[in-house]
């Protein structure tokens, strides 16, 4: 039978879950190439230096930019991972209600 603890439990787990799935999707605002480094390309500053060091910097500020996007993905399929098995406990504690009621009722 499922006790008091356990029937206390589950909507705690289920809002939990919803909560967490919430965060994890929620949408972030990630690294590009901001609009001051682009607003340098047209000056004389940028216009002479050397091809190579241009596509340096930039491939140096790509490399950063995927980089905590990869970072931001991992944490948010964390999350999603962590939602989903709270979910799934929430849920074997309703099917774990439901047959202890059926069990009441059938046996009296």
């Amino acid at each position: 039978m499922v006790g008091a603890h356990a029937l206390r439990l589950r909507p705690g787990l289920l809002v939990l879950s919803v909560g967490l799935g919430v965060v994890a999707l929620f949408p972030r605002e990630y690294f590009s190439l901001g609009i001051a480094y682009l607003r340098r390309f047209p000056t004389w500053s940028e216009v002479r230096k050397r091809p190579a060091q241009v596509r340096g910097d930039t491939l140096r500020t790509l490399a950063k930019a995927v980089s905590q996007e990869r970072d931001a993905n991992e944490h948010k399929a964390r999350w999603v991972r962590l939602s989903f098995v709270l979910l799934l406990a929430g849920l074997v504690l309703i099917s774990a209600e439901g047959a202890t009621l059926a069990t009441r009722v059938v046996i009296g």
